[in-house]
């Protein structure tokens, strides 16, 4: 069917618009081997697929490598095939559609259906977790470009909220994903602490619902049913294409053979590596190529490192800790802490509400650990170990003091990255909250204990 493919391009007269063409085929992925390469390979069918179908309706379809035919003449004369900048262009792939978009002129990309072309997807946990922090990072640079600005002031409002879900916004919003339930807790936390206290009811204008009463409110209102159909939406590409090649039965059954092979914590710790990655490039830039690898998805990493066993040094330090340490365990602690201060407090807001709190909770902490082939083996628990306690503990943890300063001491030139970061104003926005509530109560203590307080009172 390839020289059905090569008809798309021709035209009556030369010169014509039809000529001017990215044909898109679509790509099918496969994974015989392991949970991790299955939910990697669903994931890029449905967007190799239905995706690419109904993103080129809608217009938003650009170039994105593999199957994609081109009129080369066309694209070296204008644009060219891709670009090469090894920070801003790190997607290079994407800036052939987007710079031949904008040469206008009935310029079309279209998606045809004439052959699928298959390509195997058996990654381990780490090589999953490179590939999509590569482009996390090259969308984060695209939002910076001058292509990207110029398609959205050029684009309908259609075709520009297409452009956005199918690009930048789908990173962006597993971001605001990532950030929402730190922030619920934190507002959760702040609340219960401003509320009345017993002692203090008669000198303070105390509402008749109690703090733990409206949050629990407000929560059981947002981890409702709602929640979960948005969750299962969230699948619904990949039933549908599978619903169309092999049968609803085939659909429903590999649906639900990843949730029960903890697809949910997958791709949560997936939405808070994509989130953190292009944020920050978004704030510090310096993307730039990671190489994913292909070793084989039975291969285990270490927690830390390895020792060797004749001397006891290490003969490579990395692991699972160390990659993963300042992405996702700090704030899966943070956020666990935050959890236990708002029981403390007395917050209670329905099964619902902790039920997605620990899923997050676990899932930042614990998914690594879970997707790592013999992680729970005795003999390389031991090893592990042992390289944890050479790691902080031996040479004078010079290997510690050393991985700390190059990954978590990184410098921050400028005003403008050192004081204008969100979490600086996140940090500042819940000290000022926290000293208004100690200071409305140690006024309340002064009036109290003072010897006027009769004629206050």
């Amino acid at each position: 069917l390839l020289p059905c493919v090569l008809g798309e391009f021709r035209t009556q007269c030369r010169g014509e618009s039809q000529a001017k063409r990215i044909i898109g085929l679509p790509e099918h992925i496969t994974s015989d081997l392991g949970s991790v390469g299955d939910f990697a390979a669903g994931s890029e069918l449905a967007f190799g697929t239905v995706l690419q179908r109904s993103h080129a309706v809608l217009g938003a379809r650009m170039h994105y490598g593999h199957p994609d035919i081109m009129n080369k003449q066309y694209m070296m004369q204008q644009g060219g095939v891709s670009k090469a900048t090894k920070t801003l262009n790190l997607s290079e792939d994407i800036f052939a559609g987007m710079d031949f978009m904008l040469r206008g002129n009935g310029r079309r990309i279209r998606h045809c259906e004439y052959f699928y072309l298959t390509k195997g997807r058996d990654l381990g946990f780490n090589a999953v977790m490179s590939f999509f922090s590569k482009i996390s990072s090259g969308t984060g640079e695209q939002i910076l470009t001058r292509q990207m600005f110029r398609l959205s002031q050029i684009l309908h409002l259609p075709e520009a909220l297409a452009f956005h879900y199918a690009h930048a916004g789908y990173y962006l919003t597993q971001a605001f994903i990532s950030l929402s339930m730190p922030v619920t807790l934190s507002v959760w936390l702040l609340v219960l602490a401003a509320d009345c206290e017993d002692t203090f009811q008669a000198y303070m204008n105390c509402p008749s619902a109690t703090a733990e009463q409206a949050m629990a409110t407000v929560l059981s209102a947002w981890c409702s049913w709602v929640l979960v159909f948005f969750l299962f939406v969230q699948t619904l590409p990949l039933v549908a294409q599978m619903w169309m090649e092999m049968g609803l039965k085939a659909a429903l059954w590999r649906m639900v053979k990843q949730w029960l092979t903890c697809s949910w914590c997958f791709f949560i710790f997936q939405a808070k590596l994509v989130g953190f990655y292009i944020i920050n490039e978004i704030r510090y830039g310096g993307a730039t190529y990671v190489s994913t690898g292909r070793g084989l998805p039975t291969q285990r990493s270490p927690f830390i490192g390895k020792l060797s066993k004749a001397t006891g040094s290490f003969e490579k330090v990395g692991g699972l800790y160390l990659d993963y340490a300042a992405l996702t365990y700090y704030d899966g602690v943070k956020l666990l802490l935050t959890a236990v201060l708002a029981t403390t407090l007395g917050g209670f807001a329905g099964s619902s509400v902790w039920t997605f709190v620990a899923l997050t909770v676990f899932s930042w902490l614990y998914a690594p650990f879970l997707f790592n082939p013999y992680q729970f083996s005795k003999c390389y628990f031991l090893d592990d170990l042992r390289s944890w306690w050479a790691f902080f503990f031996c040479e004078g943890s010079s290997h510690w003091i050393e991985w700390f300063d190059r990954t978590q001491l990184k410098p921050r030139r400028g005003f403008r990255h050192s004081v204008w970061d969100i979490k600086a104003l996140l940090g500042y926005f819940a000290l000022a909250v926290w000293f208004s509530i100690v200071n409305q109560k140690l006024v309340l203590y002064q009036h109290i204990y003072s010897t006027d307080s009769k004629d206050w009172i």
